[in-house]
């Protein structure tokens, strides 16, 4: 049944559904969400007097002009590595969609190429709007809020029941815009149009988007030369530590906000993703389970939703405070423990998890593995450690998701993780490029709640709250920004 637009629960992107199957990858827009939610959250906290070292990235902690020769992970670490999966995982289930309709080869590359340059794009946009990049003035602010709208009539997909005519007459006047926003607006601060005023996260997005949907469109039916890619770019990684021309080709890149071969890193996240990616499709495909067909009973599948969670503050928690033998040992202990749990699948959805767990704790304990190589797990510089103990514990968390919406079959637990999650990208820069900026541009709401701790941390709480909101309302009314 189609819902009316702007009615109900926000309905999944078409591109995320099979069409011969009622099944969708809801577990995936909730593990989106949870984790854009989690760096908003990160995006909102204060200033170093109020806030502990743990509240920050572990190297890069409030005031630090250079990263700090420090190992380990805060919870602030995992977003980035996580929205790449995300990411990654997504792409076996557009592209098949795609190919189900019938694109050719060409098609493919081309939509490749057209997803890196809108996300490119994406990045130019936020990199001319933020006042991090523009400073903290009030023309900044403003040219903020602006950029903002600009986003909007650029990214905003047309909605079925809205005036085409008119929605292109936006969009185009967007376009237009945006390209005059990045050519002159740097001028009210006294600079130039730059490449490299870019948004880094999603420059990153955007070449694992591409080299993603390239790799895994010629690699589908072949796993092992995935692999093999994967295993071509760890040695590359490898030998750029020493010297030579490897080196100085990873690290010299004449043009960085183009192509950087020191990217192939990313790698280490997308080959995961798409192989978890793959799993969720085949489960998106299979006949549908009959009813009462269940091997897992919901005590199993409680337990291993629980202990799938647990990963994730046990891993971040040990890696940030160098429990590292202490952390391996019991991952360890706690992978034996879920083969009980995975054993025996009968169902799609059991079969499903069961690939997720095996993948997930190859994934995490190769990342423990190598926490002693490069002086311990970092995210600046980025580690393998980090890429693939990441890797390992964000599969666990979609696993978890998975359990809570296909296993146990309660969606509405994580219905605000799947509403924020169909709209990454208006949720990305909601809270710096608009609500920061607008908060920030009248003088007497700048100090408010900030004077301690608890009132900076109600601050932070009503900002992220002010942001469920408005994305929530714009999923639901399937007003989405798509790239």
């Amino acid at each position: 049944m189609r819902p009316v637009p702007g009615v109900g629960l926000s309905p999944a992107p078409p591109e995320l559904a099979a069409p011969a199957s009622s099944r969708r990858a809801f577990s995936l827009d909730a593990l989106r969400g949870f984790f854009l939610l989690t760096m908003t959250l990160g995006f909102t906290t204060g200033v170093a007097k109020y806030y502990p070292l743990w509240m920050f990235h572990r190297q890069e902690p409030w005031g630090a002009e250079t990263p700090l020769d420090v190992a380990g992970i805060s919870w602030r670490d995992l977003a980035y590595a996580s929205f790449l999966f995300t990411m990654a995982a997504a792409l076996p289930l557009t592209m098949s969609r795609k190919m189900e309709k019938g694109a050719l080869e060409i098609q493919i590359l081309l939509a490749a190429v057209k997803r890196w340059a809108l996300l490119f794009f994406y990045a130019l946009l936020i990199g001319h709007s933020n006042t991090y990049f523009l400073g903290y003035t009030q023309t900044a602010r403003v040219l903020s809020i602006v950029g903002f709208v600009v986003m909007a009539m650029v990214f905003t997909r047309r909605r079925s029941d809205w005036d085409e005519g008119k929605y292109k007459i936006v969009n185009r006047a967007g376009w237009i815009l945006a390209i005059a926003f990045l050519a002159l607006t740097p001028l009210t601060y006294g600079k130039a149009f730059s490449f490299d005023r870019n948004d880094d996260i999603i420059v990153g997005l955007a070449f694992a988007s591409f080299i993603g949907i390239v790799l895994w469109y010629f690699t589908r039916e072949n796993l092992q030369a995935r692999l093999a890619a994967l295993g071509l770019a760890m040695a590359l990684y490898l030998g750029a530590k020493g010297d030579g021309w490897i080196s100085q080709w990873w690290w010299d890149a004449k043009f960085p906000w183009l192509f950087s071969a020191q990217r192939l890193v990313l790698l280490a996240v997308v080959v995961p993703g798409t192989i978890m990616g793959d799993i969720i499709l085949r489960w998106m495909r299979s006949p549908e389970d009959g009813d009462g067909v269940r091997s897992w009973s919901r005590l199993r599948m409680g337990g291993l939703t629980l202990l799938t969670l647990a990963f994730t503050p046990l891993v971040t928690i040990g890696m940030y405070n160098r429990w590292v033998g202490l952390t391996t040992l019991l991952c360890a202990a706690m992978l034996l423990g879920g083969a009980f749990l995975v054993h025996a699948p009968v169902t799609a959805t059991e079969r499903m998890m069961r690939s997720m767990f095996v993948w997930a704790g190859v994934w995490l304990m190769i990342g423990l593995f190598l926490d002693p190589f490069e002086n311990g797990i970092r995210k600046v510089p980025d580690t393998l450690s980090y890429f693939f103990t990441i890797t390992g514990t964000t599969s666990m968390l979609l696993i978890a998701l998975t359990g809570i919406v296909d296993g146990l079959r309660h969606r509405k637990w994580v219905s605000v993780f799947i509403d924020l999650g169909h709209n990454p990208l208006m949720l990305y820069v909601m809270y710096t490029i608009l609500i920061n900026s607008t908060l920030e541009l009248i003088p007497p709401l700048r100090g408010v709640l900030r004077g301690s701790l608890g009132e900076a941390m109600v601050r932070s709480l009503l900002s992220v709250g002010l942001v469920i909101l408005i994305v929530r309302t714009m999923s639901r009314k399937r007003i989405f920004w798509r790239a």
